[in-house]
């Protein structure tokens, strides 16, 4: 039986029907499966199929296949539009293909494993435009795996798939190498004789040449080209594998699991080795595959090691020349930040595909929020929950965590650079308003919001894969966050556009404190009137300097300034003038701040403080921000919820400071402040943890009641978990039962229930005596 990469593994004999019988499917994959039922040319694996069966998140995506999603992507390749590379990123993909051909062939068969290396970035960075372009430059042979089913550009090219795999061995892998070998020997010949691509085509020329992947009839012409030693200025022909993820599955062969891609890496070496006139390079391309599937570390490279010699791979190529290609950059100096307040250049900023528009922004929104959780359409599986927070907070993705290539490969991360051994890698979300703007749409969905996407931060913040830093600063950024968006639902209904400032301040108010704040006192004069745009927040870890905060402003970006930075934790700049900023100071811990811990605070804010050697402007400009900005001092270690004013003396041209001890800010809801506040704790508490262990178990038919439950787990485990009884274990519906028993007030969230019956002497009496009427089962 041969093997074909239209199967890459083993058809199976069982009948269609008879399988059909046998598995109960649900929808989405009895949908799936008819079409591999009615479609031959499909010719799926058991192994393959079952796979897909076992898997959820696949499953999901089998109404990708004929989706709005493949159609939009379609549409926003632009294959057709003229191409900006305004950073040069065709130049230093054709020199570094040509460099590793160079290397590779120049004596150094040794050294390398084979004569290829891979292009990688998120998906949207526009990776098989880039190959396209460089095909004017070099000849090119493109294969492209996509799945037939898929509507995307470019399509599979079934003809060059054929010519490449059909027939080969699926019994001998030697068998299988060498027959391959011979081939690519013959599709490199035709792509010489091809020669570059048109500057005006608009597709691969191997694509649109009849006989370039005619590789018998190559067969004659093949010896004689080999006995020809090319010109050395001619460019290498490149071999692109597209949709590559396909031939990383594995497959047994006499015993062992081998994938397609191992074997087309030997056939690539042995091609190299036997036919040194031919000069090739091959690059393997893919949106969704890990750096880990094409250039793996060495220590997890079992081929490489098998190698004599150092059997090094080629560094990969990380396309980075794309990003903001659409988002030109400022050319003169802006002295009236105003004028972002109501551009809409923002949206334009980032990678070409959340540039790229279908004609209908909200539809841009469903479809980025589906590329964040890898092609589905709920942010309740994998990482998607968690790219929908991190890629509008100022966070840090641990460079040794797995987690960093599985976001840059299914979640839109940004990879910024791979280390030379291939085992680290710089993973951040750039500034990307309109994904930012996608993600603020789920957050909206209150019980997502808590039940599913902070929770996923807390994890892989417990994880060690997210960097905590100060968690204290992630809670703040996300209440921030929250609060202009409650403003700009309200207002325009697009998260991320210009708002008063006046009114975003009064959402990070807790419910019930107009009264007593305010804001006037904090805000100075000439900013009552100014907006302020936040879509997602920046990390940066380099001085700050008149033009970043320029681009800030007009990206709607808030920052996060470096670690170590002084007074100030992260700002948003303020669309009134110029070098107005909010700024943030951040304090994780419980306990009152004293007056003298106040004014140090305040002073350390004033930006002639904060920012005095950082030399972002003269310093008789420095002292002019002092009174262009607003100073927020956050407590999220505990506090009692409340908001005041601090104005110490001299402060009538600056204004004061507001100061919110502890987040219970009403853009919040209550359920949605515990759990904000939940981010600022660095791990689970063991009552936390059984409580909430407790509550899984509520639906179960068990006798014992909550309270019950944890008094016996606190008399069993005392060495771990506090021996005394909590008013936190008892139901919300017990809590205002007491409250009513002892004339206190029975409303609000079960944190003001409880503080209201710790602040009882006799409630926490009876709590700790044996009268307490939960305590006879103890």
């Amino acid at each position: 039986m041969a093997l074909s990469v239209l199967s890459p593994c083993w058809c199976w004999d069982m009948p269609f029907a008879l399988l059909r019988t046998k598995i109960q499917l649900n929808t989405q994959v009895r949908r799936f499966f008819s079409d591999v039922v009615t479609n031959s040319q499909m010719n799926w694996s058991r192994r393959s199929v079952i796979k897909y069966l076992n898997t959820k998140q696949n499953a999901a995506k089998s109404q990708v296949f004929d989706s709005e999603i493949a159609v939009t992507e379609q549409k926003s390749t632009g294959f057709s539009n003229s191409y900006r590379d305004i950073h040069r990123a065709v130049d230093k993909f054709v020199q570094c293909s040509t460099a590793t051909a160079e290397l590779f062939f120049q004596d150094n068969v040794d050294r390398y494993f084979a004569p290829y290396t891979s292009l990688i970035q998120s998906s949207g960075y526009g990776k098989t435009r880039l190959v396209l372009e460089a095909s004017r430059r070099m000849p090119t042979m493109y294969v492209n795996f996509r799945d037939q089913a898929s509507s995307g550009h470019p399509p599979r090219t079934t003809k060059a798939i054929a010519s490449l795999f059909d027939g080969l061995s699926d019994t001998n892998p030697m068998a299988y190498v060498e027959d391959l070998t011979y081939r690519i020997a013959l599709a490199v010949h035709n792509g010489r004789k091809l020669g570059p691509l048109d500057p005006t085509g608009v597709d691969f020329k191997s694509t649109t040449t009849s006989w370039a992947w005619d590789l018998h009839a190559a067969t004659t012409d093949l010896h004689r080209t080999l006995a020809y030693i090319p010109d050395s200025q001619s460019p290498p022909v490149l071999l692109v594998f597209d949709e590559a993820r396909v031939t990383t599955s594995t497959f047994p062969i006499q015993g062992n699991d081998v994938s397609q891609f191992r074997l087309i890496r030997r056939a690539l070496r042995l091609c190299a080795g036997a036919y040194p006139q031919l000069s090739f390079v091959a690059v393997f391309v893919d949106t969704t595959s890990r750096l880990s599937n094409f250039s793996p570390p060495a220590s997890k490279d079992v081929s490489a090691r098998t190698l004599e010699g150092d059997g090094h791979l080629f560094e990969p190529f990380v396309l980075r020349g794309t990003y903001n290609v659409f988002f030109s950059p400022l050319t003169e100096k802006v002295s009236d930040w105003s004028v972002f307040a109501t551009s809409s250049d923002y949206l334009l900023a980032g990678r070409p595909l959340t540039a790229m528009t279908c004609g209908v922004i909200t539809e841009d929104f469903k479809f980025l929020s589906r590329k964040l959780n890898c092609g589905l359409v709920l942010a309740e599986q994998g990482n998607g929950a968690l790219s929908h927070m991190l890629c509008r907070l100022g966070s840090f993705v641990d460079p040794h965590a797995r987690l960093a290539g599985q976001l840059v490969a299914e979640n839109m991360a940004t990879l910024i650079s791979v280390s030379h051994d291939r085992e680290r890698m710089m993973v951040m979300y750039l500034p990307e308003p309109k994904l930012a703007i996608a993600a603020a749409r789920k957050w909206d969905d209150e019980a997502l919001f808590c039940n599913v996407l902070v929770p996923s931060l807390q994890t892989a913040l417990a994880s060690g894969a997210v960097t905590a830093g100060a968690r204290g600063e992630l809670a703040a950024q996300i209440a921030v966050l929250r609060a202009f968006d409650a403003v700009s639902n309200r207002r325009t209904g697009l998260a991320g556009s210009a708002v008063p400032l006046m009114e975003v301040l009064t959402q990070l108010l807790p419910p019930g404190a107009d009264a007593h704040v305010d804001l006037k006192q904090v805000v100075p004069l000439d900013l009552h009137d100014a907006q302020v745009a936040c879509a997602q927040f920046v990390s940066i870890d380099h001085r700050i300097h008149r033009g970043t905060l320029a681009e800030l402003a007009r990206l709607h970006c808030g920052v996060v300034l470096r670690d170590q930075q002084q007074g100030v934790d992260f700002a948003v700049p303020i669309l009134k003038g110029e070098l107005g900023l909010l700024l943030f100071q951040v304090k994780n811990y419980q306990g009152p701040i004293t007056k003298g811990a106040l004014t140090e605070i305040f002073h350390n804010m004033l930006p002639s403080k904060a920012f005095g050697s950082e030399r972002i402007v003269p310093a008789e400009t420095l002292k002019q921000m002092d009174m262009k900005c607003v100073r927020v001092l956050m407590q999220t270690g505990g506090g009692n919820g409340e908001a005041s004013v601090y104005r110490p003396r001299k402060s009538a041209r600056t204004g004061g400071m507001l100061f919110l001890d502890g987040i219970r800010s009403r853009c919040l809801s209550g359920k949605a402040c515990d759990v904000v506040n939940s981010v600022c704790r660095g791990m689970m508490a063991v009552d936390e943890f059984v409580r909430q262990g407790d509550q899984l178990r509520a639906g179960c038919n068990v006798s014992t009641s909550r309270y019950e439950y944890l008094f016996e787990f606190r008399t069993e485990m005392g060495s771990v978990i506090g021996h005394i009884p909590s008013f936190e274990d008892l139901t919300v519906k017990d809590l205002r039962s007491l409250c009513s028993k002892y004339n206190l007030s029975q409303g609000g969230r079960k944190a003001d229930l409880v503080q209201r019956l710790s602040s009882h002497p006799a409630a926490v009496k009876e709590l700790e005596g044996d009268e307490f009427p939960h305590r006879a089962a103890g």
